[in-house]
């Protein structure tokens, strides 16, 4: 198990529709299950990657904007974050670099990070489900840019892992977003 990501560009918002209870039995709030269709939604704590998107409904765990439909001009692109731990090294790495988030008892980087600091609206997202949307990609894709030069990885690994979140930001900043799965 682990963590795969698809960025998209160009998505056409599509909002609210008709969805299939059945099809969304035992699951915590409507699913889309309509092919080329990307459904948008966050964890209510990460507000700050969710902005730009219209929310149409919140719950006691989620933001939810709907669902934006692929379109002909849409690009993707979709790699493997890694395992949720290797996710959350490299992530940590990037936190300690540029966004280092007090340390609470044992547990190093579970305090929120600074929201003016850079990689904020990834350091601070959930590492398992949700969208990050087009308008906190560009600020992301600022970022990565921005420190390209100035990145050490501490494991070799996490340069190519910087390179994808680039590519999925660089999307996602085109009218998209990026869908966390």
């Amino acid at each position: 198990m682990g963590l795969d990501i698809t960025a998209y560009s160009k998505l056409r918002y599509v909002g609210e529709h008709e969805i299939d209870p059945a099809l969304n039995e035992g699951e915590p709030g409507p699913h889309c299950y309509y092919e080329n269709h990307v459904q948008a939604y966050a964890y209510t704590a990460f507000p700050r990657s969710f902005r730009g998107i219209h929310v149409l409904a919140t719950d006691e765990h989620f933001l939810r904007g709907g669902c934006f439909e692929v379109t002909e001009g849409t690009e993707t692109h979709s790699f493997r974050a890694g395992s949720y731990s290797g996710y959350g090294a490299w992530r940590q790495d990037l936190a300690k670099q540029f966004n280092p988030a007090p340390i609470v008892g044992l547990r190093e980087g579970m305090q929120e990070p600074d929201p003016d600091l850079p990689f904020y609206e990834l350091i601070w997202f959930a590492d398992n489900e949700g969208t990050i949307s087009g308008e906190a990609s560009a600020d992301l894709l600022r970022d990565f840019r921005a420190y390209a030069e100035t990145y050490q990885p501490a494991n070799p690994w996490f340069r190519e892992a910087y390179a994808d979140w680039t590519r999925a930001f660089e999307l996602a900043a085109d009218g998209g977003l990026v869908d966390f799965h």
